[in-house]
């Protein structure tokens, strides 16, 4: 069984829309990878649905105190759960900032079909650019990419994809796509595993076992051939090997990846929350360092503010990430009997308070609440 939806991308002329069958036992958090895939998006920014009165979304557990209502977690909710009948639609929205509201419509529930497979049936013109600026901003970067000699023309030139048709769509590339990724887009249930074989894991009792049954010269070809196997093995390796200065040049290299995020060296920013705290958890599990892997959260928060000090008010989402960044720095200072890590970085969590007193959403009094409860002070 698969249903049949057609989504559209609400508020623009003409249409943007796909139409595409899925099966209906994923999760709302499957779906919504589905339709990154299928609208063209980039899955840089958070989402939501609406469906029959509920809100399904990924809640913040660190925040939840602060929702004025509750969200259904999309990682735990199947599609079929919440979303039945035919002819009844619901409501998609990407990107808290830019604002893009989809409307998606079931138009038929297909039980002849036993492929699980998501797939794009039809669809028409080009999904926008991420971070256009929503509705309006996208509306204008087409008046000013089909006007002649627009005094902006260039800028958007620069901006926009190489290649560039708003007009342009296509099935087979985007059902490529869903193929290389079938296995995170079905349900775990019908993920298929080759009969007669077990999936083997490496327990480290098995490591030490095996480990201890090599001769040197064995163990030195085995940790050569570690080394070249990824680039997060050579700077496990590095760390071990060379230490603090192993550890210093990483940070200066992670460090990079999340001021990417907010001020990149070229074009605008993505904004992409995820990868940034994803470079601080990296970080952290290749050297253990507590202290710089506290100082990149502190650096992530500082160009939060100093991210929304430039551009104007986010979104909510955006300033709960700091906050709860921020509230989990203020924790591992207190945490520290020794008042090292308050003594080290005083001054910057000070500062980061005092810069956002200009900021609206109450992100200012939030940071004011979680510094006053520093143990040390």
């Amino acid at each position: 069984m698969v249903y049949i939806c057609r989504i559209e991308l609400n508020e623009i002329v003409p249409k943007i829309w796909r139409e595409f069958q899925f099966h209906p036992e994923v999760t709302f958090h499957q779906l919504h990878k589905i339709i990154q895939t299928v609208m063209g998006w980039e899955n840089y920014h958070l989402y939501e649905y609406h469906v029959n009165g509920q809100v399904i979304g990924l809640p913040d557990p660190t925040f939840a105190d602060l929702e004025d209502r509750e969200v259904v977690n999309a990682r735990r909710e199947n599609v079929k759960k919440h979303f039945y009948d035919e002819n009844t639609d619901f409501s998609y929205v990407y990107d808290f900032g830019d604002n893009w509201g989809h409307t998606v419509t079931l138009i038929k529930i297909d039980a002849s079909v036993s492929d699980p497979t998501p797939l794009c049936l039809d669809g028409a013109r080009s999904c926008p650019h991420e971070d256009v600026g929503g509705v309006w901003g996208y509306q204008h970067m087409l008046e000013v990419l089909s006007t002649p000699n627009h005094p902006e023309q260039d800028q958007f030139i620069g901006w926009a994809k190489k290649g560039y048709n708003p007009e342009h769509f296509s099935c087979e590339e985007v059902n490529q796509e869903l193929l290389r990724q079938k296995d995170k887009l079905i349900p775990k249930s019908l993920i298929k595993r080759p009969e007669g074989k077990k999936l083997m894991k490496l327990t480290k009792s098995a490591l030490n076992k095996h480990l201890k049954q090599l001769n040197n010269d064995q163990l030195i070809d085995i940790v050569k051939a570690c080394y070249g196997a990824s680039k997060d093995m050579e700077n496990f390796l590095a760390v071990r090997i060379l230490g603090d200065e192993a550890v210093e040049s990483l940070f200066h290299e992670y460090r990079k990846k999340i001021v990417q995020e907010f001020f990149p060296e070229r074009g605008d920013a993505k904004l992409r929350l995820q990868e940034a705290k994803k470079a601080i958890s990296e970080f952290k599990k290749l050297t253990g360092s507590a202290k710089y892997s506290l100082e990149l959260q502190l650096i992530y928060v500082e160009n939060g503010v100093d991210f929304t000090l430039t551009y104007g008010d986010i979104d909510e989402r955006f300033y709960y990430s700091m906050e709860s960044v921020y509230a989990d720095i203020i924790e591992q200072v207190n945490e520290d009997e020794t008042a090292v890590m308050f003594d080290e970085f005083e001054e910057r969590l000070e500062v980061i308070v005092s810069k956002a007193d200009e900021v609206g959403w109450g992100f200012p009094e939030a940071l004011a609440d979680l510094h006053a409860q520093i143990r040390w002070i």
